[in-house]
């Protein structure tokens, strides 16, 4: 309807236009009243007088000046025709395009997908391999290399389906059999809305206890591998809330850092990637301000493909920065996984078994 009614006032616009232009015409064929300067054309006032209130020159052809009349009330009519329907065109109801209802829709089963990353300094020092494997839609395991033969980490994380945050996390090493020796566990209590922390066993009592923040919860140095399975995708502002374990010797292990707020900025490689600033209490230092920074994400299935912070999110470094290296979907993604995993401990020297 919108469409219709802005053609139908270009129809009119060009009309006016047409017949204004032949009643200039007209006009200069009718004798200009003596009054009036030599060799000067006619203006728009003398126009609109020469229809409507012609002189005894204007008189002296009645068919040229009946002409000019008819001509002028036409391009005054298409005129005022035009002014009122712009009047409705602001009310007239617009269909939703197409791409509302493609934006809105689900994201694909992240399930055996495998995310490459390098960690490191916004400058590129440090760098240490960071690997995501979406196990199930409930659960993610990340793996954190340095050298080959060195100390890894592995991470895994059970998640609510419902709420989208973790309900327990396990840190712990990776073994030379590619599985994890868990060390220490996050577990959150759903009545109380508490963070539990345990070192060593599971069943033992919390070493620390501390209220979760704005949910969902999330952990900073988990390295943002929750996006892999409930990153953004549908172009909006989201909230979330930040959280951060910091094994320095001081105490406590685990920080609660607060909200976080991601603003939707634009996209980008034609709706391929959205860019997002995340600002908020979990990235304001009371000296140096905010540390926030930008973050790219995915807009299909809501994976971190960049992102760069001002704060980093472990100890040693002076900022943060995370970009993608490899994004190996299923069925592939799974095999990618054992292999990286295998391929950190292979044909290394025997442990110390004195260590």
């Amino acid at each position: 309807m919108a469409v219709a009614l802005m053609i139908a006032m270009g129809a009119l616009g060009l009309a006016a236009v047409v017949a204004w232009l032949m009643a200039v015409r007209t006009a200069r064929r009718i004798p200009q009243p003596a009054s009036a300067p030599p060799g000067k054309p006619r203006n728009l006032a003398g126009i609109v007088r020469a229809a409507f209130s012609p002189t005894d020159e204007d008189k002296a052809d009645p068919a040229l000046q009946k002409q000019l009349r008819t001509q002028v009330q036409i391009a005054l009519a298409c005129l005022i025709t035009m002014a009122v329907a712009s009047f409705a065109l602001p009310l007239t109801p617009v269909a939703a395009p197409p791409a509302v209802a493609e934006a809105a829709a689900p994201p694909p089963d992240p399930t055996g997908m495998t995310l490459s990353y390098i960690r490191s300094n916004q400058d590129g020092t440090l760098p240490e391999r960071v690997i995501v494997h979406v196990v199930s839609p409930t659960e993610v395991h990340v793996a954190k290399m340095l050298a080959p033969c060195t100390d890894a980490a592995y991470v895994t994380a059970v998640f609510d389906p419902v709420t989208r945050e973790a309900t327990r996390l396990v840190g712990g090493r990776l073994t030379r059999e590619s599985t994890q020796k868990p060390q220490a566990f996050i577990d959150l209590v759903p009545g109380t809305r508490s963070l539990e922390v345990r070192l060593g066993d599971p069943a033992s009592r919390p070493a620390e206890i501390h209220p979760a923040p704005l949910a969902p919860w999330r952990i900073y140095d988990f390295d943002l591998a929750e996006f892999a399975l409930f990153g953004p995708h549908d172009h909006k502002d989201f909230s979330f809330g930040f959280v951060m374990a910091w094994p320095d010797g001081t105490s406590p292990t685990l920080r609660i850092l607060g909200a976080v707020n991601a603003k939707f900025l634009y996209s980008s490689d034609e709706g391929a990637k959205d860019h997002y600033r995340l600002s908020g209490p979990a990235f304001t230092d009371p000296v140096i301000g905010s540390r926030g920074g930008e973050m790219i994400a995915d807009a299909r299935s809501g994976h971190v493909i960049e992102a760069r912070f001002g704060r980093p999110n472990h100890p040693g470094y002076d900022n943060f920065m995370l970009k993608l290296t490899e994004a190996a979907p299923p069925p592939a993604g799974a095999e990618t996984w054992r292999n990286a995993l295998a391929e950190h401990w292979r044909n290394c020297p025997a442990a110390d078994p004195g260590k």
